[in-house]
Protein backbone atom coordinates (compact mmCIF):
# COMPACT_ATOMS: atom_id res chain seq x y z
CA UNK A 1 0.00 0.00 0.00
CA UNK A 2 1.73 2.98 -1.13
CA UNK A 3 0.94 6.88 -2.15
CA UNK A 4 3.06 7.71 -5.49
CA UNK A 5 3.84 10.95 -5.83
CA UNK A 6 4.87 10.91 -9.63
CA UNK A 7 4.03 13.50 -12.01
CA UNK A 8 1.71 10.96 -13.93
CA UNK A 9 -0.26 10.54 -11.11
CA UNK A 10 -0.45 13.94 -9.97
CA UNK A 11 -2.11 14.30 -13.65
CA UNK A 12 -4.43 11.28 -13.59
CA UNK A 13 -5.95 12.38 -9.97
CA UNK A 14 -5.95 16.14 -10.36
CA UNK A 15 -4.05 16.40 -6.77
CA UNK A 16 -0.48 15.87 -4.90
CA UNK A 17 -0.65 11.69 -5.38
CA UNK A 18 -2.58 8.71 -5.63
CA UNK A 19 -2.96 5.70 -3.25
CA UNK A 20 -2.69 2.19 -4.55
CA UNK A 21 -1.99 -1.54 -3.40
CA UNK A 22 -0.42 -3.88 -5.63
CA UNK A 23 -1.76 -7.53 -6.22
CA UNK A 24 -0.14 -10.03 -8.18
CA UNK A 25 -1.95 -10.62 -12.24
CA UNK A 26 -4.50 -13.02 -12.29
CA UNK A 27 -5.66 -12.85 -8.64
CA UNK A 28 -8.43 -9.55 -9.58
CA UNK A 29 -11.32 -9.73 -12.23
CA UNK A 30 -13.05 -7.37 -13.74
CA UNK A 31 -16.73 -6.97 -14.79
CA UNK A 32 -18.36 -4.96 -16.93
CA UNK A 33 -16.00 -2.87 -20.33
CA UNK A 34 -13.29 -0.91 -18.34
CA UNK A 35 -11.77 1.03 -20.63
CA UNK A 36 -7.73 1.22 -21.28
CA UNK A 37 -5.49 4.56 -21.34
CA UNK A 38 -1.52 3.54 -22.15
CA UNK A 39 1.31 5.88 -22.40
CA UNK A 40 4.89 5.51 -21.44
CA UNK A 41 5.42 6.13 -17.72
CA UNK A 42 7.75 6.59 -14.46
CA UNK A 43 11.08 6.62 -15.55
CA UNK A 44 11.83 3.95 -17.50
CA UNK A 45 9.53 5.02 -20.65
CA UNK A 46 7.82 1.56 -20.56
CA UNK A 47 4.10 1.67 -21.48
CA UNK A 48 1.82 1.92 -18.15
CA UNK A 49 -1.68 0.88 -18.59
CA UNK A 50 -4.54 2.64 -16.41
CA UNK A 51 -7.90 1.32 -16.84
CA UNK A 52 -10.55 2.98 -16.02
CA UNK A 53 -13.97 3.02 -15.59
CA UNK A 54 -16.06 4.19 -19.12
CA UNK A 55 -19.43 5.48 -17.47
CA UNK A 56 -17.87 7.59 -15.07
CA UNK A 57 -14.15 7.91 -15.69
CA UNK A 58 -12.84 6.95 -12.13
CA UNK A 59 -9.20 5.02 -12.14
CA UNK A 60 -9.62 1.58 -11.21
CA UNK A 61 -6.29 0.25 -11.80
CA UNK A 62 -2.89 0.18 -13.77
CA UNK A 63 -0.10 -2.21 -14.64
CA UNK A 64 2.67 -2.25 -16.71
CA UNK A 65 3.68 -5.42 -18.82
CA UNK A 66 7.06 -5.82 -17.58
CA UNK A 67 5.69 -6.47 -13.99
CA UNK A 68 3.59 -9.27 -12.24
CA UNK A 69 1.78 -6.95 -10.53
CA UNK A 70 -1.12 -4.75 -10.72
CA UNK A 71 -2.05 -1.84 -8.56
CA UNK A 72 -5.89 -0.81 -7.31
CA UNK A 73 -6.22 2.42 -6.78
CA UNK A 74 -7.63 2.79 -3.44
CA UNK A 75 -10.71 5.05 -4.36
CA UNK A 76 -12.21 2.74 -5.96
CA UNK A 77 -13.35 0.64 -2.41
CA UNK A 78 -16.41 0.86 -1.03
CA UNK A 79 -14.36 0.31 2.34
CA UNK A 80 -10.80 1.52 2.43
CA UNK A 81 -10.69 1.97 5.88
CA UNK A 82 -8.10 -0.64 6.05
CA UNK A 83 -5.82 1.25 3.76
CA UNK A 84 -3.08 2.35 5.24
CA UNK A 85 0.05 3.44 2.97
CA UNK A 86 3.38 2.61 4.26
CA UNK A 87 5.29 4.06 2.02
CA UNK A 88 5.76 6.76 -0.50
CA UNK A 89 7.23 6.51 -3.96
CA UNK A 90 8.59 9.24 -6.54
CA UNK A 91 9.55 11.29 -3.07
CA UNK A 92 12.12 13.53 -6.03
CA UNK A 93 8.27 14.62 -7.43
CA UNK A 94 6.39 15.40 -4.46
CA UNK A 95 4.33 18.52 -4.16
CA UNK A 96 6.99 20.82 -1.52
CA UNK A 97 3.12 21.38 0.55
CA UNK A 98 2.60 17.67 0.96
CA UNK A 99 4.30 16.75 4.53
CA UNK A 100 4.92 12.59 4.52
CA UNK A 101 4.71 11.08 7.87
CA UNK A 102 7.82 10.33 9.26
CA UNK A 103 7.11 6.59 10.12
CA UNK A 104 6.33 6.15 6.41
CA UNK A 105 9.38 4.78 4.03
CA UNK A 106 10.11 7.36 0.94
CA UNK A 107 11.65 5.94 -2.06
CA UNK A 108 12.99 7.92 -5.05
CA UNK A 109 13.19 5.76 -8.10
CA UNK A 110 14.93 8.06 -10.36
CA UNK A 111 16.20 5.12 -12.77
CA UNK A 112 14.46 2.42 -11.04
Amino acid sequence: MVACHCKDCQRQTGSAFLTVFAFPKGTVTLTGDPQIYTRPGGTTGMPLHRVFCPDCGSSIMMYRDDTNRINITAGTLDDTSFFKPTANIYCEAKQEWVPLAPDMRCYSLQGE
